[in-house]
């Protein structure tokens, strides 16, 4: 009985959900947020997400935005150092963008 009336309840919100407007908004990588004062905070990762940074009302979620290529780069030249073969320290930066929510 409870189980039925929750889900006539969610059925009954649902379509509620498709008519709030969304939004645009630029994407902006982590550091620029640091650097704006922005603090981390953890988040679940259901949204594959890695952490949220806030300030205030302005909440945005970052993910990763890397390639295949950096990802084999960065662990190549990793693995070098560990086998004490490294011609570089030098390697791709990890890029994380975070986008705002609303």
């Amino acid at each position: 009985m409870i189980r039925a009336a929750a889900i006539t309840a969610l059925l009954a919100v649902a379509p509620m959900a498709h008519a709030v407007e969304v939004g645009t908004s630029d994407y902006v990588f982590v550091s620029e947020l640091s650097e704006r004062g922005f603090t981390p905070f953890g988040t679940g990762g259901a949204a594959r997400e890695l952490f949220g940074m806030t300030n205030g009302a302005e909440i945005y979620l970052c993910f990763l935005l890397d390639t295949p290529e950096d990802q084999s780069a960065r662990q190549s030249a990793l693995i070098a150092e560990l086998q004490g073969a490294a011609d570089t320290r030098t390697i791709p930066n990890i890029p994380v963008v975070c986008v705002m929510t609303q």
